[in-house]
């Protein structure tokens, strides 16, 4: 178990490392050895030490003060007058740094992230008007006007990146038009600009494979999802008699969510109806349509789960155990109050395969406290979840088969649960139990650490610490992670042990001590 006493931390794409930004320090340690890789007295004006970007925009902008590049080499730092990069090692040594950033933009961004290289930045106007990309090792910058999506909440779905290759796609309006466009991998400038057969193009994505890039259409445009070749060209359009039986077909609303597998053979379709269709890539067409049922049979093929929810006293937490169903049942509704129900809207708006791209799950809007898992070589419908709150869910990158599922109700207080198929019901895991202050500070969060290893991690984290856990110690399914790294040290480390963690950043005129305490726990 790691802990820290942290303003903002956060793991890297490829669970190889945390990153810690902690008042005027960047802290990055190992997830594999506990040893820390880098640690960076930011310059002044950079990081938690002054207010971040987002502080001090409009309401519209949603800036993380830490974020990673995809490949896990460099974290950025983002502050409200410049731009930091560091390695995420400290061998070789890297800094970057882009000065009056906000400049580029004609004020506070709304969006920054990192783009295909980890040199690159994208940066959203707050007003729409641009979209600034970044070298921070080149010269200059590009700017692309009026991107159709520039809110935090909805960039990611009007613009694309190219698996292996870095082709940028992106959507943008001009003209009361959609315009699509493909841009050159390194200098970002436009190699195919076209007007699609759009009215209102929602959303775009390329194939993990990188051999199709798919457009769909604003559900009140009905059933259309484009799909065009790595060069631009177009290849098909799917259309409601694709997607849909009956002869109102083409009456019904259109796309809400379209998901594709980590294999890159299979599109999930996720529209205003209960059902979902899923799309074979090699031909483009209809390979099954699941159906989420009105009312539950369990049955030998099909596990039923329950949350019961339990208080032993009033000063004890609550304790979630999962019954297993034996009689027929209906999913809760989204609401209680008939106006919080009459503005939810119906179908799919939330489906992700497993990384063997065998198991589907699935949420429905009007029922946001069920999750469905559709077992996709058999077409049929495995098992049921059922909670007290709305929850989100998240499988883990490279196990197969291994759910962890969030409750989104804030009086949970981060509230998770794990499943795979072979458990009696999803195991619960309360933040709080494994903080070393016994309760949340702020938000507590839950995510995998996508780290390829024989025993899934965890990542938990609240406002002052952050933790790894294993949860499969318990189960008996594996060795300790972090076993190697406790072996080497020659003793267990005790959480706040002085010797445990404290290292110095020297700038030649003292030391500065930084604590980033861990030890090791069987969580």
């Amino acid at each position: 178990m790691l802990s820290s006493a942290a303003l903002d931390c956060m793991p890297s794409p490829d669970g190889r490392f945390v990153a810690t930004l902690r008042h005027s320090e960047l802290v990055v340690r190992s997830t594999e050895t506990l040893e820390v890789t880098n640690a960076v007295r930011l310059p002044s004006g950079s990081g938690s030490g002054s207010p971040p970007a987002s502080s001090a925009a409009s309401s519209s902008t949603s800036l993380s003060p830490l974020l990673w590049a995809p490949s896990s080499s460099k974290v950025l730092i983002c502050s409200a007058d410049q731009l930091d990069v560091f390695g995420a090692t400290h061998h070789p040594e890297f800094h970057a740094t882009v000065r009056n950033y906000t400049s580029l933009t004609g004020g506070k961004p709304s969006l920054i992230q990192f783009g295909a290289r980890d040199t690159e930045l994208l940066i959203w106007s707050a007003s729409g008007l641009k979209l600034v990309v970044v070298d921070v090792c080149g010269p200059g910058v590009v700017e692309i006007a009026s991107p159709k999506f520039h809110q935090a909440t909805s960039a990611a779905r009007g613009l694309a990146v190219r698996p292996e290759t870095g082709h940028l796609a992106l959507l943008s309006r001009s003209g009361g038009r959609d315009i699509l466009s493909l841009h050159n991998p390194v200098d970002r400038q436009v190699l195919r600009s076209w007007y699609p057969d759009t009215l209102d193009a929602q959303g775009i994505s390329w194939t993990p494979d990188g051999k199709w890039l798919l457009l769909w259409e604003s559900a009140v445009q009905g059933h259309r999802l484009l799909i065009h070749t790595p060069d631009g060209q177009h290849f098909r359009t799917i259309t409601a008699s694709n997607l849909l039986k009956g002869p109102d077909a083409e009456l019904e609303l259109g796309i809400r969510i379209c998901q594709l597998s980590p294999n890159a053979e299979m599109c999930a379709i996720g529209d205003h109806s209960r059902d979902v269709c899923i799309l074979q890539t090699h031909s483009w067409r209809a390979r099954m349509r699941l159906s989420h049922p009105a009312t539950i049979v369990p049955k030998d093929t099909l596990q039923v789960w329950q949350e019961k929810i339990e208080m032993e006293s009033l000063q004890a937490r609550a304790s979630h155990t999962f019954l297993k169903a034996s009689q027929i049942l209906s999913p809760p509704g989204s609401a209680t109050d008939v106006q919080s129900a009459a503005e939810t809207k119906a179908g799919c708006s939330m489906a992700a395969f497993d990384a063997s791209s065998t198991l589907l799950a699935t949420r429905l809007d009007d029922s946001p406290c069920t999750l469905w898992i559709w077992d996709i070589v058999a077409a049929e419908l495995r098992a049921v979840l059922i909670f007290h709150s709305t929850v989100s869910f998240q499988w883990h990158a490279s196990s197969r088969e291994l759910l962890l599922i969030t409750s989104q109700d804030p009086a949970q207080h981060g509230v998770s649960f794990i499943w795979d198929p072979l458990s009696d019901g999803p195991t619960p895991l309360v933040p709080e139990d494994h903080l070393p202050t016994g309760r949340a500070v702020g938000k507590a969060q839950v995510a995998w650490i996508n780290r390829e290893t024989e025993s899934p991690v965890l990542f938990v984290s609240d406002a002052e610490h952050y933790l790894l856990l294993s949860p499969s110690n318990n189960a008996g399914r594996g060795a300790n992670p972090w076993q190697a790294a406790v072996d080497s040290s020659g003793s267990e480390m005790a959480l706040d042990s002085p010797t445990s963690a404290r290292f110095a950043l020297d700038e030649g005129d003292g030391a500065s001590v930084v604590d980033d305490t861990f030890s090791f726990r069987n969580a």
